[in-house]
């Protein structure tokens, strides 16, 4: 769980970054510069660090469509990010967390009884009240524009997260990670080559749409840690509370009110986590 929980902080402040740095230099251009610096981190770290390549063709070619599927979803959700508002995007986006949760269930065989279960669906409730405001969701119609993206993106990234995961628990977090990403990118060029985003933005934007990569692959990073140690479950829906951060951030910083649907949400976020860690 607290794996799951340093992946939804590091998540949280990319998606923040991302909103912000994404209306400034483009969707397109934002994820593709956060991407490759998210590479060459972990890339680094593996080149230092050294593990045994066990790989085979078959765990190359699940992660390579892992990638893929990764790539996409980020192009999806950073767009929907800059069309925004993120009080819509991101509990539709923080949904990914229930693919890899039935799927660890059905697939892998994963035990989910008692305090652990209820810890689970108490946080995602949480999670999705606590991420949207239903105060201006039914009254912003112009802004819907990012809900298709948002769910395209939830989708494969619930796809990818749990290959993601169990890849760590075959080859180990590092290996894992490190290929995904590289599958990622790779399927990212290939979209930037043939959308070719405009380049413009100073040095700041730039540096942002950097920062918002080293944010992400840390949280790829804790969260592939966190599969390989435990339960690719309880981990994916601890990460789920990822989408507390942007809610916090625009109250800190923009002076937005939480609706009280919010303040429940954060409630049941709490005693959600509170069951799985005693589970």
């Amino acid at each position: 769980m607290i794996y799951g929980l340093g992946a939804a902080i590091a998540w949280g402040l990319a998606d923040v970054g991302a909103a912000i740095v994404g209306r400034r230099i483009g969707s397109l251009l934002t994820v593709v510069i956060a991407q490759v610096v998210g590479l060459a981190v972990i890339l680094m770290v593996y080149l230092v660090s050294g593990p045994a390549w066990t790989a085979t063709g078959a765990d190359l070619a699940l992660l390579a469509v892992s990638g893929a599927l990764a790539g996409i979803a980020y192009v999806a959700l950073y767009r929907a990010l800059e069309l925004g508002p993120i009080a819509l995007v991101s509990p539709i986006v923080a949904a990914y967390a229930v693919p890899p949760v039935v799927l660890a269930v059905v697939l892998l065989d994963e035990s989910l009884v008692g305090v652990v279960a209820a810890g689970i669906v108490v946080t995602l409730i949480g999670v999705a009240l606590a991420s949207t405001d239903l105060r201006g969701v039914a009254a912003d119609d112009a802004s819907r524009a990012g809900v298709p993206l948002a769910v395209v993106a939830m989708l494969l990234f619930g796809l990818a997260t749990f290959v993601l995961g169990r890849q760590a628990q075959v080859l180990g977090w590092l290996p894992a990670s490190t290929i995904g990403r590289a599958f990622s990118v790779a399927a990212l060029l290939v979209i930037a080559l043939v959308r070719r985003p405009d380049v413009r933005g100073g040095a700041a934007a730039l540096g942002g749409a950097a920062l918002v990569g080293l944010a992400d692959i840390i949280g790829v990073a804790v969260y592939s840690l966190g599969a390989e140690r435990g339960l690719i479950s309880i981990v994916t829906a601890a990460s789920a509370t990822f989408v507390i951060i942007p809610v916090a951030a625009g109250i800190t910083f923009l002076g937005e009110r939480p609706a009280s649907n919010q303040l429940v949400g954060v409630g049941l976020v709490v005693v959600g986590l509170l069951l799985l860690g005693l589970g």
